[in-house]
């Protein structure tokens, strides 16, 4: 809700939006979808979902994602 609500206030006009989440059992789930209706003029890129209790094992998933999504680069 709290990312639905930052999106809504912002023109993403023309930008890619990659939604980060953490969850305990439905992974991305509809957050794409949510993106999708909070920011129509943005387009929604690969998201992330890492499992709640994971989070603090999760930096080669997460470094692998920047990667793939071309944020960090080699």
């Amino acid at each position: 809700m709290t990312m639905s609500t930052f999106a809504e206030r912002y023109d993403l006009r023309g930008k890619t939006v990659h939604p980060v989440t953490t969850y305990a059992m439905s992974g991305l789930g509809t957050t794409e979808r949510d993106y999708a209706a909070s920011c129509p003029s943005a387009t929604i890129g690969e998201g992330l979902a890492v499992h709640g209790e994971e989070v603090q094992k999760a930096d080669t998933e997460v470094e692998s994602w920047l990667r793939r999504i071309g944020v960090l680069r080699d």
